[in-house]
């Protein structure tokens, strides 16, 4: 442990929280001590979460107090995760038809930090989080990356969407907390040139990381890149990967061209799911701590373990704008056996509602399909307050690439009777990353389900061949 990791776990670290008033440095303490629990003793502490949550939930919130006395349904009445069966799903439907029932009356709204998805399932969704909420979500992932020997203070690069406007936001807290506390050092998935690539691994090389964070299919894209130029590598401590489905081949690669060990996680801040693979590599643990996952099926009805279906998630920090049963949108499934490391905690065996393949333009120039929704911001640029009104007059929407690599952007509008040339602006975005193809806007009425019965946000029968 170096002296910087010492400084910031002891020094950054509380100072952070406390100028932020968040609780990050007592959550990781508590998740600590939690890490080790038998599945009794976990389940006991969820329960109780759950019950004071639920409690919570009737009292103040507007649209669960309707819902519970609609239901006749008492709060007492829910004490473990198979009671939350007496209710149904909460979808992002509901959520846009409630909004504003959906927050908590007793939370001033000082305390409200406001958030969205980026239409990763092809409905993009406003929300709202607080610092507890923010603080279990960074506790968890420090916890994880404890069990791979990686410590707070220890370099991160990290290759994903989040820092589209990077420096725009380093003297922002959040840019400071990234820099200072994280040691996360954020550069653009958007482009991946390869000339873009050169200079991605530039930067690498020069800020010598311990680990690569981003997702995977960016961080295959510049493996692929180093393999093909016969480039050195610095020494990686480990590979972190998240925000889309980890395909095998791009674990194959990564671990390949870095010499490193790759741990996968999921999550999603609308659900308050968090989930991270352990170094015994045999699914994902769900932090039991913070959220209860559970898998049924589209009405809402419990699968049994090791049955695919739809992930529903309770998110048990979230007292501002509460999640209690809420189909995410992706589909996945609870093994049935627990996992060697010991963990109690149950094991998300895959997940595979969120696309994970590449698409690749014309020139071969490969696409992640996570960029693909931050081209329906003006200029790509989704930290701008005016171009999120613009992004959130579209209620769904889904791209097609044909055989010839052509591209058909569907787009169902939240009010049909908005002026359709104002989003012209997405044909330019998607002409400039897909050079070649012909890009063409259809406003439709609704956007049907995949064959299979899912919800998938890209959909490409082009292969392009090297």
């Amino acid at each position: 442990m170096t002296l910087y990791n010492l400084l910031d776990q002891h020094l950054f670290l509380p100072i952070g929280d406390l100028v932020y008033g968040s609780r990050v440095q007592a959550k990781l303490k508590e998740l600590r001590r939690t890490d080790r629990l038998d599945a009794a003793q976990l389940r006991q502490l969820q329960d109780a979460k759950l019950q004071r949550l639920v409690r919570h939930c009737y009292d103040t919130v507007p649209y669960y107090t309707q819902l519970f006395d609609r239901l006749g349904i008492k709060p007492e009445q829910i004490k473990t995760r198979e009671d939350l069966a007496l209710l149904p799903v909460l979808t992002k439907q509901t959520i846009r038809d409630n909004y504003d029932n959906l927050f908590s009356t007793a939370i001033s709204p000082k305390r409200w930090r406001k958030s969205s998805t980026g239409g990763s399932t092809g409905m993009p969704l406003k929300f709202c989080t607080d610092t507890a909420e923010w603080s279990s979500w960074k506790a968890s992932t420090l916890r994880a990356w404890e069990w791979y020997g990686l410590q707070l203070g220890d370099k991160i690069f990290s290759l994903g969407g989040s820092s589209i406007n990077k420096k725009k936001q380093l003297f922002s807290f959040k840019g400071l907390y990234d820099r200072v506390i994280m040691r996360n050092y954020k550069y653009s998935s958007a482009d991946v040139t390869d000339e873009s690539m050169h200079r991605n691994y530039v930067e690498m090389m020069k800020l010598k990381p311990a680990a690569l964070r981003g997702y995977g299919s960016a961080l295959y894209i510049l493996a692929r890149y180093i393999e093909k130029q016969h480039l050195p590598v610095c020494p990686i401590k480990v590979i972190l990967t998240t925000g889309e489905v980890l395909m095998p081949e791009y674990r194959r690669k990564l671990e390949e061209v870095f010499h490193a060990p790759l741990y996968d996680a999921y999550g999603a801040g609308d659900g308050g799911i968090l989930s991270h693979e352990c170094p015994e590599h045999q699914g994902l643990h769900i932090t039991e701590e913070a959220c209860i996952i559970e898998i049924t099926d589209k009405q809402g009805h419990p699968l049994p373990d090791g049955q695919v279906g739809q992930v529903c998630a309770t998110d048990l920090d979230n007292y501002v704008f509460p999640f209690l049963r809420y189909h995410v949108g992706d589909m996945a499934y609870i093994k049935t056996e627990p996992c060697p490391c010991g963990r109690a905690s149950r094991l998300i065996g895959e997940v595979m509602g969120r696309a994970g393949r590449l698409m690749y333009n014309k020139q071969g120039v490969p696409i992640s399909p996570t960029v693909l929704p931050m081209m329906f911001y003006p200029h790509l640029d989704y930290h701008n307050t005016e171009y999120q009104k613009t992004y959130y007059k579209i209620d769904k929407f889904q791209i097609r690439q044909d055989r010839n690599g052509d591209l058909l952007i569907l787009l169902k509008l939240k009010d049909p009777s908005e002026p359709h040339e104002q989003f012209n602006y997405i044909i330019d975005n998607y002409r400039n990353h897909f050079t070649g193809s012909e890009v063409q806007l259809q406003f439709v009425d609704d956007i049907p389900c995949l064959p299979s019965g899912k919800e998938d946000y890209c959909v490409s029968e082009y292969e392009y061949q090297a």
